[in-house]
């Protein structure tokens, strides 16, 4: 079990070395900013159409997909998320883990479902998930957010060849996660 607390606490002194300029954010993650600290959806990005406005956009300051060895000495082709989101424009964290789900600083927690998978090359796919609340009361971070889109990836592709049954390895990843709400 990861300890969210513990995550927050790593999350505010990365959001401070991020904001900073102590961090280098990469190149997908420095192309989606706008001159307001804003986000700037990239062509392409899976949406959940009209009806739908972003709430919030936020980009991986820290993460990994973690990948196990079947029991037939080969590597899954899922993967359990491990982030350190930021919000564009505030340095308001929120962190992502298996499930795949979200917790916000307010305590509200989402559950993603993909919906839609974009292929990209050399890296983890662009998604849109659907999500349920778990936990939020009306006003929190998540309790209204319906959609998230992972856009912008980069690394995270699983590792190939054999190994030994019951291992994990961690992949580096970055990415750019947008919450969409009814309009």
């Amino acid at each position: 079990m990861v300890d969210v607390k513990n995550m927050v606490r790593i999350g505010a002194v990365l959001v401070a070395a991020v904001l900073g300029g102590g961090l280098a954010v990469s190149p997908a993650q420095a192309a989606s900013k706008t001159s307001g600290g804003g986000f700037t959806l990239p062509a392409g990005a899976p949406t959940p159409g009209a009806g739908f406005k972003i709430k919030n956009a936020y980009r991986v300051a820290v993460g990994v997909q973690e990948y196990a060895c079947t029991d037939a000495g080969t590597w899954a082709t899922a993967s359990t998320p491990e982030a350190l989101l930021v919000r564009y424009g505030s340095p308001r964290p929120i962190y992502h883990y298996a499930g795949p789900r979200w917790r916000a600083l307010d305590g509200s927690i989402v559950l993603g479902a993909v919906a839609t998978r974009v292929p990209k090359d050399g890296t983890i796919p662009w998604l849109l998930l659907t999500t349920t609340v778990e936990k939020g009361r009306p006003g929190q971070e998540l309790t209204n957010v319906t959609h998230i889109s992972r856009v912008n990836t980069t690394g995270g592709v699983g590792p190939t060849g054999a190994c030994t049954a019951g291992t994990t390895q961690k992949v580096r990843y970055g990415a750019d996660y947008v919450f969409w709400a009814p309009v």
